[in-house]
């Protein structure tokens, strides 16, 4: 028989993926994870994570493990409520996902009111535009720009948001003047680093403009967004990012109008945890109440 309180141990490991965050989330040595992890291992007879490069990565018995678990913790969580009621909600910790922009530029804008609602859940926002893995437990929930077929999952739209070409008022006047979409031509543009655009959704300058002047290139939507506020160029940004800049303003607006889908994954084994319902409808009216932020509508 194996010792339950290995399972904390395990659960923070799985979920952080490094011995030290587990040890700083835990309050003990990161040895003490090791040794905790190695016994439960032992018990168990079967190899729990792989370990290459200080990083641990669920194993096929791993993943096992961590269904039961989650389950285990949510009913001693509900144990205790049923005892001693908390006065805080439900608690846990939540990971979610989402595009870097999306989670950095708007998701964090609005963490407070989150955090207002639900103390006693720790949201973790992972916000980078490289998608992360529901089933390798990388994520507990994903906002991306497409709807996701693989794993056990459950996967709807939200909503969408609109982006539009800003630039800042200091270019326009030192340039020639943009009335229609082919005056764009004789224009530079920001634009993403194109063998490093892990999304096909958003392969849509060439699209739009064809063969654009392209002068600088970042991974990063903020990034495009500063150096246009520099005035180095026109910049395809979302409405949230460019509505919120003072030193931007709309180019073309009417002619250059794209839509992309919001889309709300999450791991079929967490669907009916209550952090995760918190979460969930948090997110969906979240959505729903700052549509005109998110579709440049204000």
């Amino acid at each position: 028989m194996f010792d339950w309180n290995d399972l904390r141990y395990f659960l923070e490991v799985a979920r952080r993926g490094k011995l030290s965050a587990a040890a700083l989330r835990l309050g003990v040595d990161h040895t003490t994870v090791a040794r905790r992890i190695s016994a439960l291992e032992k018990a168990l007879d079967t190899d729990l994570f792989d370990r290459s490069n200080r990083v641990y990565t669920l194993t096929a018995g791993g993943r096992r493990l961590l269904t039961h678990a989650e389950k285990m913790e949510a009913g001693s969580i509900d144990l205790m409520d049923a005892l001693a009621p908390s006065t805080v909600g439900p608690v846990g910790t939540v990971r979610l996902a989402t595009p870097e922009a999306f989670g950095s530029q708007f998701i964090a804008r609005h963490a407070a009111s989150f955090h207002a609602y639900n103390p006693g859940i720790q949201l973790e926002l992972i916000a980078e535009t490289r998608p992360l893995s529901l089933t390798r437990r990388e994520a507990d929930a994903a906002i991306s720009l497409a709807k996701t077929v693989q794993g056990r999952v459950n996967s709807e739209k939200i909503g969408d948001y609109r982006l539009r070409l800003y630039a800042s008022p200091g270019y326009l006047q030192g340039h020639p003047p943009i009335v229609r979409p082919g005056d764009l031509k004789a224009h530079q543009f920001i634009w993403y680093v194109d063998d490093l655009l892990p999304l096909p959704q958003l392969k849509m300058l060439d699209k739009m403009i064809g063969a654009p002047n392209i002068v600088f290139r970042t991974t990063s939507v903020t990034g495009q967004a500063n150096a246009a506020a520099a005035g180095l160029g026109l910049a395809l940004l979302p409405c949230f990012v460019g509505d919120s800049m003072t030193s931007l303003t709309t180019v073309l607006p009417r002619e250059v109008s794209i839509i992309r889908d919001l889309w709300l994954t999450v791991h079929a084994d967490l669907v009916d945890e209550v952090h995760m319902r918190r979460l969930v409808d948090f997110l969906k009216t979240l959505i729903v109440s700052e549509r005109s932020t998110l579709v440049g509508d204000r």
